[in-house]
């Protein structure tokens, strides 16, 4: 275990949580994919109907590739 390395992303200060966050984006997209961890610690996908399985792979690489150069703020 010596190569693994601890990674810790910073949030911003302000905490929301996940209702607040999916109350703040009401009316503002046409198409998401919400990806989270549900009431019980399970992952948990959904997607407005509007997109397939190659756009919602699209929509996660593109946001794994703004993640990892640092793009993202909450």
């Amino acid at each position: 275990m010596e190569n693994v390395t601890k990674v810790e992303f910073k949030t911003g200060e302000i905490s929301q949580d996940a209702d607040t966050v999916l109350d703040e984006a009401k009316g503002n997209y046409t198409s998401v994919l919400v990806i989270g961890w549900d009431n019980e610690g399970y992952l948990d996908v959904r997607s407005t109907n509007n997109l397939d399985q190659k756009d919602c792979l699209y929509l996660a690489q593109m946001f794994s590739n703004k993640l990892l150069n640092g793009d993202y703020k909450p």
